[in-house]
């Protein structure tokens, strides 16, 4: 046995954009946005679905930490560290850690 323990966690949020005229502007938005994640919280984060809508972005990422705790620390930070930006507001969000 080698004694190790991991948690792991995944979400999908549902975002509403403001301003965009293109879905080559949210393309490019969400290129950025999804690149941040990445670097900032060392997450695996892709878009999910809403691919043709220039109004619904939906993101899906998971975790994997020692703890549930930390999963759901870092869980928090993310949903927190997306509806500091403007032009975006979080409409659904689904997630779960074991």
């Amino acid at each position: 046995m080698w004694g190790v323990s991991m948690a792991l966690g995944y979400g999908t949020l549902q975002l509403r954009l403001f301003g965009i005229s293109s879905l080559k502007e949210k393309r490019s938005i969400t290129k950025s946005l999804l690149n941040d994640i990445r670097k900032r919280f060392n997450v695996s984060v892709i878009e999910s679905g809403s691919n043709d809508s220039k109004l619904i972005l939906e993101i899906s990422y998971a975790i994997v930490a020692r703890t549930r705790a930390e999963v759901d620390s870092i869980s928090d930070s993310l949903v927190r560290f997306i509806e500091d930006f403007k032009g975006y507001q979080i409409v659904s969000e689904r997630r779960e850690s074991w």
